[in-house]
This record gives C-alpha cells, structure tokens and sequence, in this order.
C-alpha cells in the first residue's frame, strides 16, 4: 500500500521543502493502521518529498490512499491516473478534507471515498486486504518518517471547539474531542529519540480547563523524565486571557507557542467569527512568551476586499520597525475554502473571480475582487509576497528580534528567532532529483491573480496515456466565465449547515 499527501505547490516548484514545518503526520497515523506483518506500506509525501513523478512508483501498489488539503483534489486525481494506467487493477481511495469536501464528486472518480477520522480507515483495510492486515497494535508509524531534524510529533485533540468562517474544520462541523492519556503516551513511545516534541493539535487549549491540564501534565511529565527538551503547541487567543496558562505550560517544558492572530484589523477579525483573537497583539504576546522563557509565533492573513495597500504595507511596516514584535511565521491571502461559511458568503456576495478553479486557492494569489483598483493590488501583492525590496529589512528584524529576547531564550530558540523568518521569506530556491528540477522550470511565470495564472505543467501529462485519462487532466472549476458558482460549488455549500 502507497499512502500520498497531494500536494499543490503554489510557488511552482516540484522540488521537496524538507525545512516546512510541520510536516503533514496525516499519512503516518494512517499507516499505523496497517500490520506491519502482512502489509508492505510506503509514504510519499508531496510537500517533504517533492512532487511524485517516480514511474517505477506508480507500478508498485495494490491500493493507493490519497491525502490532502482540498485545494490538491485536482493534484490527486492526476495521480490516479498514472496509477491506473500503470496498474489498472489498483485500488484507489481519498480521504481527509478532500473527501469531505467533494464526497458526490470524489466518489465519481476514485474507487473508495474516506470522509471520517484515521479510525474509518479500518473498514477499507478489512474489505480490500482482510482483517488479518488490521494492526493490532495501532500506532502512528513514525518510523516511515525518517529524520525531521530532530522533532517528534505529537496529537493530543482532534479538531476545535471555535468555528472560524474561513477553516475548513468549520465547514467539517466534527466535534473537538480529547485523547486519552495511554493514547498520548503510546505516540510518544512509538518514535525514537528526538530534541523537540511539537504538539499538531489545531487548538491545544480547547474548551475544557481540567482536560488541558491533564494533557499538558503528560506532556509535562515526558520532559522531566528528560524524553525531550521542550514542546511546543497551538493555541487559541483565549488561552492567554487567563496569565496562569503560561505559567503552567512553561513549567511543563513549553518552549514555543504558536496562535492564530491572523489579522491586526479588528473589523476584520469580527467578519471572520475570530472574536477570540481580538486582544492578540502580538507584541505584547510577545513579550508575555517571553517573559516565560517561550517562543511566540503567530500566523497574518490579508483580505484586500476588506483592507486596502495602504492598510497592509502601513501593518508591514510597523511590524519591521517594531524589535521587540516577531515578524507573523505564515503570511498569506484569506483563502475561501471550499465547503466553509467564508467562501458561501464571498459567493453569495459575488466576490469570487470568474474561472476560479479551486487549485487557485492556495493562498499566494487573489481569488477575491478586491476594494481598490485590481491592477494595483496584483502589483503590490506580487512584490510582497516575493518580499522585492524587503529582503534585507526581514533579515536586519530577524537579527535585532533575537538578539532583544536573549535573555529570554536558550540557544535553540535564539537561532528558530533569527534563522526562521530568513528561511521563509528570503530563500526562494529549492533543489530536488532531475525529474522535479526539470518540471520547476518548465513552469509558467507565476502572475499571483486566478485570472490571469497560467495552469501548472502538471495539468500536461508527464508520460503518454490513454485518452480516457484526459479528464484527469482537467482544472476543477469554481465559477464560470461570468464568475456565477459551477454545480459543484453550489452542491458543496448546500451540503454545509453552519452551527
């Protein structure tokens, strides 16, 4: 069996990005599923291993299992392809947010469609291999993994308990739940050794204090036992309301918390439904982390249909000059994830660009009319987020940034501070194997608006095929010309009930 995390790379390059972090774990937990006596498993992950164009590989498996973000439902059913035809008796099944995206449609084009939790993965196993290729022992196999550079990884909850209108968990509607404390402890044992432990909840916090704290003890108890050195985790803004929480989380070997701030504009942040982060400044949480020895991390969003250039460069800029404030760890567009109340409501407002294909929704391209003349924003968003004439201004904040919170961090978090905001927004360049090197530069230039991007090369097969394969290789469409909603948005937005 072959598990792939679909990936689309909205810079354009095949090549792998083994520094992103964190890596997706998705693949893994569904691997631990698997005996490990009966059944030969792979990964390949599309984001840490470069784009999959290995031909030997699409030969290998019996059943592939596809994962990923939705916008990568395009990404994967290309994949099939190579599959099918180099097997055509292989099985393929999808699942994760994709599945629960596009159910109707996913189950037109792949064989086995997995819309629930890592758990549903067992009834594919017992129907397709047989109940003597179930684990009886279900672990992550983190072990397929190979050396992330020191970090382990770690689920403590599923899902959140807030429900922002731009996340898919929202779309989803699947409720927040809690992991056992034999759960956490059996991921824990069942990776090697590793320096830092990184919490992949979408909100460690949650909504339960007596549950986060039991949770934050097992963690806590692992790090006295000297297992790792620290841990870090995500949290929601309502979690530094309450001054105990840092006390508590850094007495238990938190080293790095990472939040949602999102937007600095609380207007903005109220038409999200994200009321909870409207006190997260991030210099003063800032500073708060750091007076409790941890590192903060925090992620930035624009919304050109609410904001205008002069908005987000006046917040950029502030943000630069600012030493004591640490530039934003992700910065990207406001994306409209299909299946969640912020793309039903730019629909319905006739926000969203004509041709939108969902691939486009990667957040590094305008998808969305915006307030001020479109030419202008595509030319101020295309220096942006390519950081022309910043380059050096991130690396002088990232330097000065580290070097105020040195009384503050040990060394390994003084170089995350320095070394971080650098790697992502000055390293442009990627190196992979032949295949992916030479698929990077066959790739049109980028023009960061869904009007006028050209399709990837990855919409051209790499190899010949059948004709009936084609529609493989067709761009999954949002709105038509007119910029009207295709069937398949109507029929993803009106399989959501929004609680």
């Amino acid at each position: 069996m072959l598990i792939v995390n679909a990936y689309v790379d909205p810079w354009r390059s095949a090549a792998p990005m083994r520094l992103f972090i964190p890596r997706a774990m998705a693949p893994y937990y569904l691997a631990g599923r698997l005996s490990r006596e009966t059944v030969d498993v792979r990964v390949y992950d599309e984001v840490h291993h470069g784009a999959l164009l290995d031909p030997k590989l699409f030969a290998w498996p019996d059943l592939v299992v596809f994962t990923g973000l939705t916008a990568a439902f395009d990404r994967a059913r290309q994949l099939s392809a190579y599959f099918r035809s180099a097997n055509p008796a292989v099985g393929v099944a999808i699942g994760g947010p994709i599945a629960r995206a596009l159910p109707d449609l996913c189950a037109e084009v792949f064989d086995h469609v997995l819309d629930g939790d890592v758990e549903a993965f067992d009834e594919l196993i017992e129907a397709e291999l047989g109940a003597d290729c179930l684990s009886a022992y279900p672990v992550p196999r983190f072990d397929l993994a190979g050396w992330s550079y020191g970090l382990g990884f770690v689920e403590t909850t599923r899902n959140c308990n807030f429900k922002c209108a731009f996340c898919s968990l929202t779309g989803e509607g699947r409720a927040y739940q809690a992991y056992s404390t034999e759960d956490i402890n059996q991921q824990l044992d069942a990776q090697g050794r590793f320096m830092m432990l990184m919490v992949l909840d979408n909100n460690f916090y949650g909504n339960n204090r007596s549950d986060f704290e039991r949770r934050v003890a097992v963690l806590g108890e692992r790090w006295r036992r000297g297992d790792f050195k620290g841990w870090g985790a995500l949290v929601t803004g309502d979690f530094f309301k309450n001054p105990d929480n840092l006390a508590k989380v850094a007495a238990n070997g938190c080293k790095a918390l990472f939040s949602g701030v999102e937007s600095l504009d609380p207007e903005v942040l109220k038409t999200y439904n994200k009321k909870h982060s409207l006190s997260s400044d991030p210099l003063t949480l800032g500073r708060l982390c750091a007076e409790h020895g941890i590192l903060f991390d925090y992620g930035m969003m624009l919304d050109f249909g609410q904001q205008t250039i002069e908005d987000v460069d006046s917040q950029i800029e502030a943000l630069l000059a600012s030493t004591e404030t640490p530039f934003p760890a992700l910065l990207s567009l406001t994306i409209p994830i299909l299946g969640t109340p912020h793309f039903a409501e730019v629909a319905r407002a006739g926000r969203l660009m004509p041709n939108l294909r969902l691939s486009d929704l990667d957040g590094q391209k305008l998808v969305e009319w915006p307030k001020e003349p479109l030419e202008e924003v595509v030319a101020y968003l295309s220096d942006l987020l390519q950081f022309r004439g910043r380059k050096l201004s991130i690396t002088r904040h990232a330097v000065r940034h580290a070097w105020s919170r040195r009384q503050s961090f040990d060394l390994e978090q003084t170089l995350i501070s320095m070394i971080g905001p650098v790697a992502r927004y000055c390293a442009g360049f990627r190196l992979g194997n032949f295949r992916q090197m030479r698929q990077t530069w066959r790739e049109p230039r980028r023009t960061f608006c869904s009007m006028t991007d050209p399709l990837s090369v990855t919409y051209r097969p790499a190899q010949r095929l059948d004709a009936k394969y084609a529609r493989d290789f067709e761009p999954l469409h949002l709105t038509d010309e007119d910029g009207a909603l295709t069937p398949v948005a109507m029929q993803a937005i009106d399989q959501r009930v929004y609680a």
